[in-house]
Protein backbone atom coordinates (compact mmCIF):
# COMPACT_ATOMS: atom_id res chain seq x y z
CA UNK A 1 0.00 0.00 0.00
CA UNK A 2 1.34 3.41 -0.93
CA UNK A 3 2.24 5.79 1.79
CA UNK A 4 -0.29 8.59 2.26
CA UNK A 5 0.82 12.02 1.12
CA UNK A 6 2.33 14.31 3.67
CA UNK A 7 0.45 17.46 4.75
CA UNK A 8 3.00 19.56 2.84
CA UNK A 9 2.36 17.64 -0.39
CA UNK A 10 -1.39 17.96 0.06
CA UNK A 11 -1.13 21.71 0.61
CA UNK A 12 1.11 22.04 -2.44
CA UNK A 13 -1.35 20.08 -4.56
CA UNK A 14 -4.28 22.18 -3.42
CA UNK A 15 -2.32 25.38 -4.00
CA UNK A 16 -1.31 24.29 -7.52
CA UNK A 17 -4.89 23.36 -8.33
CA UNK A 18 -6.23 26.72 -7.14
CA UNK A 19 -3.58 28.66 -9.02
CA UNK A 20 -4.32 26.70 -12.19
CA UNK A 21 -8.03 27.44 -11.94
CA UNK A 22 -7.38 31.12 -11.30
CA UNK A 23 -5.02 31.33 -14.26
CA UNK A 24 -7.56 29.76 -16.60
CA UNK A 25 -10.27 32.06 -15.26
CA UNK A 26 -8.11 35.15 -15.85
CA UNK A 27 -7.33 34.04 -19.39
CA UNK A 28 -10.98 33.41 -20.16
CA UNK A 29 -12.07 36.69 -18.61
CA UNK A 30 -9.38 38.57 -20.52
CA UNK A 31 -10.56 37.17 -23.84
CA UNK A 32 -14.18 37.80 -22.91
CA UNK A 33 -13.38 41.37 -21.92
CA UNK A 34 -11.53 41.92 -25.19
CA UNK A 35 -14.48 40.60 -27.17
CA UNK A 36 -16.89 42.81 -25.24
CA UNK A 37 -14.72 45.87 -25.82
CA UNK A 38 -14.50 45.16 -29.54
CA UNK A 39 -18.25 44.60 -29.74
CA UNK A 40 -19.06 47.72 -27.74
CA UNK A 41 -16.68 49.79 -29.86
CA UNK A 42 -18.30 48.51 -33.04
CA UNK A 43 -21.75 49.29 -31.72
CA UNK A 44 -20.61 52.76 -30.66
CA UNK A 45 -19.22 53.45 -34.13
CA UNK A 46 -22.56 52.34 -35.61
CA UNK A 47 -24.42 54.81 -33.41
CA UNK A 48 -22.05 57.70 -34.11
CA UNK A 49 -22.15 56.93 -37.84
CA UNK A 50 -25.93 56.83 -37.71
CA UNK A 51 -26.11 60.25 -36.07
CA UNK A 52 -23.77 61.63 -38.73
CA UNK A 53 -25.71 60.09 -41.60
CA UNK A 54 -29.00 61.47 -40.31
CA UNK A 55 -27.77 65.02 -40.81
CA UNK A 56 -25.34 64.53 -43.72
CA UNK A 57 -27.83 65.48 -46.44
CA UNK A 58 -29.96 67.77 -44.30
CA UNK A 59 -29.99 71.38 -45.61
CA UNK A 60 -29.21 73.80 -42.79
CA UNK A 61 -29.85 77.04 -44.69
CA UNK A 62 -33.28 77.53 -43.16
CA UNK A 63 -32.06 76.94 -39.58
CA UNK A 64 -30.94 79.55 -37.12
CA UNK A 65 -27.25 79.13 -36.20
CA UNK A 66 -28.11 78.14 -32.63
CA UNK A 67 -30.32 75.30 -33.92
CA UNK A 68 -27.37 73.40 -35.34
CA UNK A 69 -25.19 74.10 -32.30
CA UNK A 70 -27.89 73.04 -29.83
CA UNK A 71 -28.88 69.85 -31.61
CA UNK A 72 -25.26 68.86 -32.23
CA UNK A 73 -24.33 69.42 -28.58
CA UNK A 74 -27.26 67.43 -27.23
CA UNK A 75 -26.65 64.62 -29.68
CA UNK A 76 -22.94 64.49 -28.86
CA UNK A 77 -23.64 64.31 -25.12
CA UNK A 78 -26.17 61.53 -25.56
CA UNK A 79 -23.78 59.56 -27.74
CA UNK A 80 -20.89 59.94 -25.29
CA UNK A 81 -22.97 58.79 -22.31
CA UNK A 82 -24.60 55.92 -24.20
CA UNK A 83 -21.31 54.75 -25.66
CA UNK A 84 -19.67 54.86 -22.22
CA UNK A 85 -22.46 52.71 -20.77
CA UNK A 86 -22.11 50.16 -23.57
CA UNK A 87 -18.31 50.18 -23.62
CA UNK A 88 -17.90 49.84 -19.85
CA UNK A 89 -20.68 47.22 -19.64
CA UNK A 90 -22.48 49.20 -16.94
CA UNK A 91 -25.30 47.27 -15.32
CA UNK A 92 -27.16 46.80 -12.07
CA UNK A 93 -28.93 43.71 -10.71
CA UNK A 94 -32.24 45.01 -12.10
CA UNK A 95 -31.28 47.34 -14.98
CA UNK A 96 -29.46 45.96 -18.06
CA UNK A 97 -27.99 49.36 -18.93
CA UNK A 98 -25.22 48.14 -21.23
CA UNK A 99 -27.53 45.92 -23.26
CA UNK A 100 -30.10 48.71 -23.49
CA UNK A 101 -27.46 51.19 -24.63
CA UNK A 102 -26.31 48.73 -27.30
CA UNK A 103 -29.85 48.40 -28.63
CA UNK A 104 -30.20 52.19 -28.76
CA UNK A 105 -26.89 52.67 -30.58
CA UNK A 106 -27.61 49.95 -33.14
CA UNK A 107 -31.07 51.40 -33.73
CA UNK A 108 -29.59 54.84 -34.26
CA UNK A 109 -27.11 53.39 -36.76
CA UNK A 110 -29.92 51.70 -38.70
CA UNK A 111 -31.93 54.93 -38.66
CA UNK A 112 -28.94 56.79 -40.07
CA UNK A 113 -28.54 54.36 -42.96
CA UNK A 114 -32.26 54.59 -43.73
CA UNK A 115 -32.10 58.37 -43.50
CA UNK A 116 -29.25 58.48 -45.97
CA UNK A 117 -31.23 56.28 -48.36
CA UNK A 118 -34.31 58.51 -48.10
CA UNK A 119 -34.93 60.39 -51.38
CA UNK A 120 -35.67 63.64 -49.53
CA UNK A 121 -33.47 65.00 -46.70
CA UNK A 122 -36.68 66.18 -45.01
CA UNK A 123 -38.12 62.81 -44.05
CA UNK A 124 -41.60 64.07 -43.24
CA UNK A 125 -41.82 65.80 -46.64
CA UNK A 126 -40.95 62.51 -48.32
CA UNK A 127 -43.45 60.63 -46.16
CA UNK A 128 -46.19 63.13 -47.04
CA UNK A 129 -45.47 62.62 -50.73
CA UNK A 130 -46.07 58.86 -50.59
CA UNK A 131 -49.62 57.67 -51.39
CA UNK A 132 -50.32 56.46 -47.87
CA UNK A 133 -48.68 59.41 -46.16
CA UNK A 134 -50.40 61.93 -48.41
CA UNK A 135 -53.81 60.39 -47.79
CA UNK A 136 -53.23 60.22 -44.04
CA UNK A 137 -52.05 63.85 -43.94
CA UNK A 138 -55.07 64.99 -45.97
CA UNK A 139 -57.60 63.10 -43.88
CA UNK A 140 -56.11 63.33 -40.38
CA UNK A 141 -53.61 66.17 -40.39
CA UNK A 142 -49.83 66.37 -40.37
CA UNK A 143 -49.48 65.67 -36.62
CA UNK A 144 -51.20 62.28 -36.83
CA UNK A 145 -49.35 61.50 -40.03
CA UNK A 146 -46.04 62.24 -38.25
CA UNK A 147 -47.10 59.96 -35.39
CA UNK A 148 -47.75 57.13 -37.84
CA UNK A 149 -44.42 57.75 -39.60
CA UNK A 150 -42.51 57.68 -36.32
CA UNK A 151 -44.28 54.53 -35.19
CA UNK A 152 -43.70 52.57 -38.40
CA UNK A 153 -40.04 53.52 -38.84
CA UNK A 154 -39.00 53.08 -35.22
CA UNK A 155 -40.88 49.79 -34.98
CA UNK A 156 -38.51 48.48 -37.64
CA UNK A 157 -35.42 50.05 -36.03
CA UNK A 158 -36.30 48.64 -32.61
CA UNK A 159 -37.03 45.15 -33.89
CA UNK A 160 -33.79 44.81 -35.83
CA UNK A 161 -31.58 46.42 -33.18
CA UNK A 162 -32.99 44.33 -30.32
CA UNK A 163 -32.60 41.13 -32.32
CA UNK A 164 -28.99 41.97 -33.24
CA UNK A 165 -28.00 43.16 -29.76
CA UNK A 166 -29.46 40.17 -27.91
CA UNK A 167 -28.53 37.56 -30.51
CA UNK A 168 -29.89 34.13 -31.11
CA UNK A 169 -27.56 32.19 -28.83
CA UNK A 170 -27.72 34.10 -25.54
CA UNK A 171 -30.21 33.28 -22.82
CA UNK A 172 -31.00 36.92 -22.15
CA UNK A 173 -34.35 38.21 -20.99
CA UNK A 174 -34.77 41.95 -21.17
CA UNK A 175 -37.79 44.15 -20.63
CA UNK A 176 -38.37 46.52 -23.53
CA UNK A 177 -39.00 49.74 -21.58
CA UNK A 178 -35.39 50.76 -20.85
CA UNK A 179 -33.84 49.98 -24.27
CA UNK A 180 -36.86 51.53 -25.99
CA UNK A 181 -36.40 54.70 -23.92
CA UNK A 182 -32.71 54.85 -24.87
CA UNK A 183 -33.50 54.37 -28.54
CA UNK A 184 -36.19 57.07 -28.49
CA UNK A 185 -33.87 59.42 -26.60
CA UNK A 186 -31.08 58.96 -29.15
CA UNK A 187 -33.52 59.67 -31.98
CA UNK A 188 -35.02 62.74 -30.28
CA UNK A 189 -32.47 65.33 -31.54
CA UNK A 190 -32.96 64.15 -35.12
CA UNK A 191 -36.74 64.28 -34.82
CA UNK A 192 -36.54 67.74 -33.29
CA UNK A 193 -34.24 68.96 -36.06
CA UNK A 194 -36.52 67.54 -38.74
CA UNK A 195 -39.55 69.16 -37.05
CA UNK A 196 -38.17 72.71 -37.17
CA UNK A 197 -40.56 74.90 -39.13
CA UNK A 198 -43.62 72.71 -38.52
CA UNK A 199 -45.52 72.88 -35.22
CA UNK A 200 -45.41 71.62 -31.65
CA UNK A 201 -48.18 69.18 -32.56
CA UNK A 202 -46.08 67.63 -35.30
CA UNK A 203 -43.07 67.28 -33.00
CA UNK A 204 -45.23 65.80 -30.24
CA UNK A 205 -46.92 63.37 -32.62
CA UNK A 206 -43.63 62.31 -34.18
CA UNK A 207 -42.00 61.70 -30.81
CA UNK A 208 -45.07 59.85 -29.50
CA UNK A 209 -44.98 57.55 -32.52
CA UNK A 210 -41.22 57.10 -32.07
CA UNK A 211 -41.64 56.12 -28.42
CA UNK A 212 -44.48 53.68 -29.16
CA UNK A 213 -42.64 52.19 -32.13
CA UNK A 214 -39.43 51.80 -30.13
CA UNK A 215 -41.24 49.94 -27.35
CA UNK A 216 -43.10 47.68 -29.75
CA UNK A 217 -40.01 47.05 -31.86
CA UNK A 218 -37.78 46.11 -28.92
CA UNK A 219 -40.50 43.84 -27.54
CA UNK A 220 -40.88 42.15 -30.93
CA UNK A 221 -37.11 41.80 -31.40
CA UNK A 222 -36.65 40.15 -27.99
CA UNK A 223 -39.51 37.75 -28.72
CA UNK A 224 -37.96 36.80 -32.04
CA UNK A 225 -34.64 36.11 -30.32
CA UNK A 226 -36.36 34.00 -27.67
CA UNK A 227 -38.27 32.07 -30.31
CA UNK A 228 -35.09 31.19 -32.18
CA UNK A 229 -33.31 30.15 -28.97
CA UNK A 230 -36.14 27.90 -27.84
CA UNK A 231 -35.81 24.25 -28.90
Amino acid sequence: MDDPQSPEELREGVRSGILGVLQRDVEQRGWRTARLLILAGTIGVAGALGATLLVTEHPFEHHEPWHVAAFSTVWAELLVVTLAIALLQVRTPTLPLARSASIGLIGLGIAGVCGLACPDPHFLVWWSSTPFGAELTRSSGLALSALCFGLVTTLAFGTISAFLAIGASESVRIRPLLPAAMLALLLLPGVALQSVGTSVGVLTGWMAGTAIGAYGGVALGTRLSAAIRSP
